[in-house]
């Protein structure tokens, strides 16, 4: 679905297009535009142009007869070239635009202090919000091929990021760029496409880790913040604030298994490229998602997404440990929803079958087009639903489909039942 976007800067290079294009289907990278500074309808004026302008409005003016004088002298003050002429009226003569004494914000976090003001927040993050550049010194010459955030997670040198900011890949070469502007080689320690995570270590000790908070106790209406590098290291450490906006979001990618698809915390705390990788944080000043991806459509706006810290920190310890994900499973199948509208014409409601893998156990036993309805004696109409029963079981593990298949022209419709087993969902991996 080409309206999910990730959030990495992608730049041009000599050679086109920067590492790992994506197709035009599925969640993309957002390219910056050419000025992300540049005033929208406004057009620059060079000095001469002011200079023959002025030279022109002299000229005008003087063949004027003298009653007009007040009128040059208006547009000379205008021009800012008779500062020293006389207010227009003494009726304003007396006024004077006072600025106020300002009281300098509080950043420091008080014994008791349970809720944290934004600023509070920002203080207490944002040394642990790094930028993430990678490099294709292969194919790209050296040339910078994108920028991303992550986050310090652990005092000796361990970084969490998005997977698509390295490139989905172990082959590109990392650095790590801190707070305080030092510059570290990084080793990417695994990476996991499906959770679009990735954990980077770096020769660094003593370093501001992030306090990680449960991201289960959010609920809807919740504040967050959201801190990182939006266009890159120009901008590093922006800081953007909003609610939770739902949980359990599931956003489905045209490019993987149906049910897998993973669960999110929507949010409309503004991210742009360049966030992914940064975080989402709670009112405790304590890191509750990584985030990762936004909806990019005409009519959406502030939709945003961050994998909860529920999944990154089980993730993060599989990757360090194992250089992937243990324990999850799939069906090896693409699939999606068919409403309860479908039912007035006969067709029930659950999860349509688009594509089947070629190492499915499904091959051979059912359908393009065929639609679940049930898991297990459970009826199944959402992904929700049949994941929430897939996330008990094992790899290797047997599971039991009620299956619908539509009528054709010359066959009537039926339901049928198949024992499936579960293949491993490992995420890619070079």
């Amino acid at each position: 679905m080409d309206e999910f976007q990730h959030l990495q800067k992608e730049q041009e290079t000599q050679n086109g297009q920067a590492y790992g294009q994506p197709p035009q289907q599925g969640i993309q990278p957002v390219a910056p535009q050419a000025s992300m500074t540049q005033n929208a309808g406004y057009a620059p004026v060079s000095a001469s142009e002011h200079r023959g302008g002025m030279s022109l409005i002299v000229t005008v003016v003087a063949v004027l007869a003298a009653a007009a004088a007040v009128s040059l002298v208006s547009i000379l003050i205008y021009r800012g070239v008779a500062s020293s002429i006389a207010p227009r009226s003494e009726q304003y003569a007396d006024f004077n635009l006072s600025v106020a004494e300002s009281p300098q914000t509080d950043t420091t976090i008080k014994s008791g202090d349970t809720v944290l003001t934004a600023a509070q927040i920002a203080a207490k993050v944002r040394p642990s919000i790094v930028g993430v550049i990678t490099t294709d010194n292969v194919n790209l010459n050296g040339a910078e091929s994108g920028e991303g955030s992550g986050i310090i997670i652990d005092a000796d040198g361990y970084v969490i990021t998005n997977s698509h900011v390295i490139g989905d890949s172990t082959k590109y070469d990392v650095s790590v760029i801190t707070e305080d502007g030092k510059s570290y080689a990084a080793k990417v320690l695994g990476y996991d496409t499906r959770s679009d995570l990735a954990v980077l270590k770096i020769d660094a000790k003593g370093l501001p880790a992030a306090e990680i908070g449960d991201s289960t106790k959010l609920v809807p209406g919740d504040y967050v913040v959201a801190i990182g590098n939006p266009g890159g290291l120009q901008f590093a450490g922006s800081v953007t604030d909003g609610i939770v906006s739902g949980i359990n979001r599931i956003i489905d990618s045209s490019d993987s298994d149906s049910t897998s698809a993973m669960r999110y915390i929507q949010t409309n705390a503004v991210i742009n490229p360049g966030n992914s990788g940064g975080a989402l944080v709670n009112a405790y000043g304590q890191v509750v998602g990584v985030n990762t991806s936004k909806i990019s459509m005409t009519y959406y706006e502030a939709m945003s997404f961050a994998v909860p810290s529920s999944t990154f920190t089980e993730v993060v310890h599989d990757l360090i440990d194992y250089g992937y994900v243990q324990g999850r499973v799939k069906l090896g199948i693409s699939c999606s929803v068919l409403s309860d509208a479908y039912e007035n014409q006969g067709i029930p409601a659950g999860l349509q079958i688009r594509e089947i893998s070629s190492e499915s156990d499904l091959n051979g036993k059912a359908q393009v087009y065929d639609i679940i309805t049930h898991c297990d004696g459970t009826r199944v109409k959402t992904l929700s639903q049949l994941q929430d029963i897939m996330f008990q079981k094992k790899p290797g593990d047997t599971i039991t489909l009620k299956l619908y298949h539509p009528a054709s022209a010359t066959k009537a419709a039926k339901e049928y039942t198949v024992k499936v087993k579960l293949l491993e969902d490992k995420g890619a991996t070079d």
